[in-house]
């Protein structure tokens, strides 16, 4: 099912544009972020994201965002004129330190209590590593579509 409410607010914003100006849609994939541990050369794979399988948990909610942009493009409302996916990382030295990060930023934590104890080990067995919360995020540029003149 779209999204309506993020369909309209896509719509809102693309209705305000200037002539020639873009709309930048970012939001993670639907793939689940992943806890790691980031050492000086690669990241260990701990954990991955938990999700309650409900509208507002985090995969349903990224894949609202993604049928919401698909909507608008596919209806002519936008035209997406690039699109790209990354990783994101995001660092910290400490388990607490990252979840005091987090729990600013992110609607629902979402990882076990086990995990993250295993983070905490394993980040004292792994001296001058990090802690690190990787999600895999999509990026694209809208426009309004273009208009014909009379005449042309």
């Amino acid at each position: 099912m779209v999204p309506e409410g993020m369909v309209n607010a896509l719509r809102r914003a693309g209705s305000l544009l200037n002539p020639g100006g873009i709309i930048v849609d970012i939001h993670p994939t639907p793939e689940p972020a992943h806890l790691e541990i980031a050492t000086r050369s690669s990241f260990i794979r701990l954990a991955e994201r938990l999700d309650d399988g409900t509208a507002n948990g985090p995969r349903r909610r990224h894949a609202a965002a993604d049928e919401a942009v698909a909507a608008c493009v596919s209806s002519g409302t936008l035209v997406r004129e690039a699109a790209t996916e990354f990783t994101f990382h995001t660092l910290a030295e400490t388990v607490d330190e990252l979840l005091e990060y987090l729990s600013a930023k992110w609607k629902q934590l979402h990882f076990a209590d086990a995990d993250l104890s295993r983070a905490r080990n394993d980040l004292a067995r792994h001296p001058g590593s990090a802690i690190a919360v990787t999600e895999r995020v999509t990026a694209c540029r809208l426009r309004a579509p273009l208009t014909s003149v009379a005449g042309d």
